[in-house]
């Protein structure tokens, strides 16, 4: 699988396109994931050859804030990426994630919501 990085919900095109940049010029692939694309499993959206499509059609509600999600990215790039954000300024991205075995059976919102659950317990600490 080639290098992706997944991005759902971002509202501000000035910044998806700052996060495409910073992504191309390490030549890992951005896709902006659509809202109706929600049911796909994260390993579809990744482009995982052994995932299965589904021909579902998402039509809830829009997830609660910005989600990114790093698919077959290496260490060295994820740090880079974190750092080019930083260094440029850029509003964090509270939810984020690595593609794993688990969650790329997983859809848009189960990924989500595993996330919130994460991001408040460590926000309780």
């Amino acid at each position: 699988m080639r290098e992706t990085v997944l991005l759902f919900n971002i509202k501000d095109k000035k910044r998806a396109q700052e996060l495409q940049m910073i992504c191309m010029s390490l030549r890992i692939r951005v896709r902006l994931i659509k809202r109706e694309e929600y049911f796909q499993t994260v390993g579809v959206l990744a482009g995982m050859k052994e995932a299965s499509e589904t021909d579902r059609i998402y039509e809830g509600e829009e997830l609660a804030d910005e989600m990114m999600v790093f698919a077959g990215v290496t260490g060295s790039h994820l740090d880079q990426i974190l750092f080019m954000m930083r260094k440029k300024g850029m509003k964090r991205i509270d939810y984020k994630a690595v593609l794993t075995d688990t969650n790329s059976q997983w859809t848009v919102p189960e990924l989500f919501k595993e996330l919130e659950k994460e991001h408040a317990a460590m926000h309780q600490l």
